[in-house]
């Protein structure tokens, strides 16, 4: 028994080695942008923060490029009102002008807000706008608290926010009518479960939030709400809606992209679904040291939960298993701790039962 005692933790110790020298360091996903470039040379730069480039004369891309995750938000534009989408990232300078500050240089219009999904570089100024339009889930729907509500550190992925104002619902499929412009509202899990994509089907611009976004960093598909067969599915759906001269607008990075990029990700997000995916291991920027799987094509890199897929990575059971793994490491390291030490050869040494030590 005593041997093993020894013997389990060695082979433990050996089995993490083996996984940890397939981490390797990820390469840099963020091409030729430097932080604090802006996106094009026609941005108008304000408050030396934001780079806020003209899509069109009703559309708007605010970026943060010296934020550390490169942001950018939306101003959408009609007639008769307005839609923001997104809140900033949270990193802009103390005394600086509020996401809605900005928005309201480009529009006379009443602006709504709507968020993009819920983690924290999407929704720092979302209680400077006049409430926030959820997207209509029964989660969602079950947790508002009279006309609020709180976004917790589960869904941001940092902290509880204070509770928003609920200015209204909208789903899956609504059209929002701006005056002279229509946006169609698509609920797309995969990302997180509350992603939300908006559709200029007139102008052929998608607005995608962090479902999609020309490659910087990676695509994210290990938070806690994240669900990589709802994430092809919906992958699949996007591009069905779409065609070739569609304008593909992210949240990071550059903001434009071309469908061949959803192409890419649609074709990656098939491997893995299918077990055909060829992963290695690395320690991601945004969470260091800790060994995320990552699925690479080129620039196309998909992180996800090391091991197993996220629904079953973040769930009840997993945090049991790792509650009992820990306890059984350190009852197996107190147990040998406390075996005492035999010097060879001594008359308590029981490796040659029957021989006498040597010496007098």
């Amino acid at each position: 028994m005593k041997r093993w005692i020894l013997i389990a933790p060695v082979l433990v110790c050996l089995c993490l080695a083996g996984c940890f020298e397939r981490i390797v360091a990820p390469k840099d996903v963020f091409g030729s942008i430097k932080q604090g470039e802006t996106y094009s040379p026609a941005s108008n730069m304000i408050d030396n923060w934001y780079a806020v480039e003209a899509i069109d004369a009703r559309t708007f891309a605010i970026n943060e490029p010296k934020s550390s995750q490169y942001n950018t938000s939306y101003l959408i534009a009609g007639d008769e009102r307005a839609i923001m989408f997104d809140a900033g990232s949270g990193e802009r300078p103390a005394g600086s002008q509020s996401m809605r500050e900005v928005a309201e240089r480009y529009t006379d219009k009443p602006i709504t807000l709507i968020l993009s999904h819920f983690h924290y570089d999407h929704i720092y100024d979302a209680a400077k706008f006049d409430g926030v339009t959820l997207i209509d889930r029964p989660e969602i729907r079950a947790n508002i608290r009279g006309d609020a509500y709180t976004i917790s550190a589960l869904e941001s992925v940092d902290k509880e926010m204070p509770p928003l104002k609920v200015a209204g619902l909208i789903a899956d499929g609504d059209v929002i009518e701006l005056g002279g412009r229509k946006l169609d509202v698509l609920n797309l899990p995969g990302h997180t479960t509350e992603s939300v994509v908006l559709i200029d089907r007139l102008g052929n611009q998608v607005f995608t939030g962090d479902f999609v976004y020309q490659h910087l960093g990676g695509i994210i598909a290990f938070a806690p709400a994240s669900n990589l067969t709802a994430y092809k599915a919906n992958s699949a759906r996007l591009l069905r809606l779409t065609n070739a001269e569609t304008q593909f607008f992210g949240a990071h990075g550059v903001p434009h992209f071309g469908r061949d990029w959803l192409t890419l990700l649609d074709r990656e997000l098939g491997k893995i679904v299918t077990g055909e995916a060829n992963y290695r291991y690395v320690a991601h920027y945004l969470a260091p040291g800790i060994p995320w799987r990552v699925q690479q094509n080129g620039d196309m890199y998909i992180y996800t939960t090391p091991l197993v897929d996220p629904p079953l990575f973040w769930s009840k059971w997993m945090l049991l298993v790792l509650a009992g793994v820990s306890t059984l490491s350190l009852y197996l390291f107190y147990r040998v701790v406390r075996l005492p030490f035999i010097p060879p050869g001594s008359k308590h040494d029981v490796t040659h039962p029957g021989r006498e030590p040597y010496g007098p």
